[in-house]
């Protein structure tokens, strides 16, 4: 049995350090505890009921959602201070556990190793950390992912009316993830790109369409309000939204561009698009190409902290 405790991270991450120990599990045939889920457990399917059909998968350990929490909270800091302290952190199960700093080194743990399925089936393993990762089985079982982590009303429907809505502006609707927020300071703020950058994007992808003789939309999801004023001549479906809303609305675009970030990269996923990642302020944009890693062709040196 794997328990997971991770409580860090927003919903994207979640969704992509769960989705990796669901196909995992679900390929080696071993039970799944997540009580790292609970702040969004009621927005999908499978979670908001605690039913994941014959698998043996749950995101509770008690049966009692505030027990869980408490237990989650009081491992992650006992975890946390004695890793600090000594560099390691004594459990009376197996304990697996990633870290990366601020300096954006990371190993990926590769949940594939021997050792770990050995332990995963054969004892009570603790997990705790985000760099744990399967690729490999995320796409073999993705179907069984999607249906997992289908919307649950009323978002699900408020996606499929604001799509409908915006596929009338053009030929073409792309799904831009503007990232502000925390990204002012994350990677030393070098994706917390501007309106006028994102705009500058923009444009590219319509002179792209417009040369195969289409028109284009763009839908836009941000965190933060825009200026409005620097998207002239561009054709727009904004407004502020549940964040649930905007990031299933973004897997049904035709395609998504935005900067480095799991949010879009999990709509790419779920709604198997292309995704263009804005890696450069001078990256020239022209019509996304479907990449099946979700990633660039390029390289850049936090990408590994993005294959999934």
């Amino acid at each position: 049995m794997v328990v997971i405790n991770s409580q860090s991270a927003q919903l994207a991450n979640r969704l992509w350090g769960f989705s990796a120990f669901i196909a995992n599990s679900i390929e080696y045939n071993y039970p799944l505890v997540n009580l790292g889920f609970f702040k969004y457990r009621k927005y999908f399917k499978a979670t908001a009921s605690n039913n994941f059909g014959s698998y043996p998968i749950s995101i509770s350990r008690t049966g009692i959602p505030f027990l869980d929490y408490f237990y989650s909270n009081l491992f992650k800091n006992w975890a946390t201070l004695s890793y600090r302290k000594f560099g390691k952190t004594p459990t009376i199960g197996r304990f697996y556990q990633t870290t990366f700093n601020e300096d954006l080194t990371a190993t990926v743990f590769d949940l594939n190793r021997k050792d770990f399925v050995h332990d995963a089936q054969n004892r009570k393993t603790l997990v705790q950390g985000w760099m744990f990762r399967d690729p490999v089985n995320v796409r073999k079982h993705r179907a069984q992912l999607l249906d997992f982590f289908t919307p649950v009303e009323p978002y699900k429907s408020e996606v499929v009316h604001e799509i409908e809505i915006a596929r009338k502006l053009a030929d073409v609707l792309i799904g831009v993830h503007i990232r502000r927020g925390d990204y002012a300071t994350f990677a030393d703020g070098k994706w917390y790109y501007t309106d006028k950058q994102y705009a500058e994007k923009m444009h590219q992808v319509v002179t792209a369409y417009q040369e195969k003789g289409m028109s284009c939309a763009f839908f836009v999801c941000s965190n933060e309000p825009l200026d409005a004023n620097q998207y002239q001549g561009l054709t727009l479906a904004y407004k502020e939204r549940h964040f649930m809303v905007d990031l299933y609305a973004l897997a049904a675009c035709d395609a998504i561009i935005g900067p480095p970030s799991t949010f879009s990269q999990w709509a790419a996923f779920y709604g198997d698009k292309a995704l263009t990642m804005i890696v450069h302020a001078d990256q020239e944009l022209g019509i996304p190409v479907y990449n099946p890693s979700l990633l660039p062709d390029f390289d850049f040196p936090e990408k590994e902290l993005y294959r999934f």
